[in-house]
């Protein structure tokens, strides 16, 4: 009996539709593993591994690696000590940073829950800007371990309030990968924000035992130095910067005042990193490192982006404090508030005009 006959190519057709669906298949699996792909990884070491471009320095060295070279160097008992001082002074169980006032513990269990969901991708466990995410990222996530956070409403030798950091969550950093947090309601993000503090407390008092054993080459005074960092981190030291008058007319008068002082390079010497223009290309633009061991750049102050914000009274908090890790330091003191105002004007009309 005669096999019946397959339509003509039908062979050929066969083969092409399961190359197609092999295909398609294919290109699925790709598209997956290229979102998925940054929170797979292992966590990342913050540029420790080998051909990280941002990676210039070796000041933002893992702790836990810098601690373990610690030990190498100058033998075994620091982690130790560090680790059971840690959760005396600031394990979230610890009568004494509770008798301190510096820590809100009630917010700190939906802290914990919403830094899980929303920040460990970027910022890791344990605050330290190593996330899976962290190495595909530029500027990197911010290190909390370190003390240091950019946009503050505080003087140069402060650290940030509570509202700084809601302020950061709620608004997001602009240019950069920090999105803004306006949908989660406003108790979450309080409680954040405390979370972060904790993290911040905790970290820098690790860091700083650390610091203190490489300078003396023996484990420190472990009260001291959490006696250090509660001072540094309780609201009642918090200095913050206001202006100090209320904002001058933004009038042509003030804008020229301000252009002035832009490119007076005795006083205002912001021409020397941001250019005579404002396009963040002056003479020593491409020769700075942030605190964290990273380039940094001056800011594009035309493109009317500015991560702190662009009203006039964040630009003045800019002007005045500074930004916190960076080569951009504090201008209160060295110019008047209605000098700080004339060069708010200036820079708001470089957006503008663009």
């Amino acid at each position: 009996m005669q096999a019946p006959k397959r339509p003509f190519g039908g062979a050929a057709v066969t083969r092409r539709r399961r190359g197609s669906a092999a295909f398609s298949g294919l290109l699925w699996i790709f598209g997956i593993a290229l979102i998925a792909a940054p929170f797979l990884r292992e966590r990342d070491n913050i540029g420790s591994y080998a051909g990280d471009f941002t990676r210039t320095s070796e000041k933002d060295v893992p702790f836990a690696e810098d601690l373990a070279n610690y030990e190498k160097d100058f033998g075994a008992g620091l982690a130790a000590a560090i680790a059971s001082s840690s959760e005396e002074y600031f394990g979230l169980e610890s009568p004494w940073l509770r008798d301190t006032g510096a820590v809100d513990f009630f917010r700190i269990p939906s802290g914990r829950l919403n830094y899980q969901i929303h920040c460990v991708g970027c910022h890791a466990e344990t605050g330290d800007g190593g996330g899976p995410a962290a190495r595909y990222l530029n500027p990197r996530p911010r290190n909390f371990r370190k003390g240091l956070f950019k946009f503050t409403s505080t003087d140069a030798s402060s650290r940030p309030q509570r509202r700084d950091l809601f302020q950061t969550i709620t608004r997001g950093l602009a240019g950069s990968s920090m999105p803004e947090f306006r949908l989660v309601n406003d108790e979450k993000r309080w409680d954040l924000v405390e979370y972060v503090r904790w993290l911040s407390m905790k970290g820098e008092f690790e860091q700083l035992m650390l610091d203190d054993a490489y300078e003396n080459e023996e484990i420190p005074d472990a009260k001291e130095i959490a006696d250090i960092i509660i001072k540094r981190w309780h609201p009642a030291n918090l200095r913050t910067i206001y202006p100090g008058v209320a904002e001058t007319p933004k009038d042509q008068a003030s804008i020229d005042r301000g252009r002035a002082l832009f490119n007076d390079s005795n006083k205002g010497t912001c021409s020397t990193c941001h250019g005579p223009e404002g396009r963040g290309d002056g003479p020593t633009a491409d020769k700075y490192l942030d605190d964290w061991g990273y380039p940094i750049r001056p800011r594009d102050l035309t493109a009317g982006t500015f991560r702190a914000g662009a009203e006039g009274a964040d630009l003045y908090r800019t002007i005045a404090a500074g930004i916190k890790g960076t080569p951009m330091g504090s201008f209160e003191g060295a110019l008047s508030p209605e000098e700080i105002w004339d060069l708010v004007h200036f820079i708001q009309s470089l957006s503008e005009k663009r």
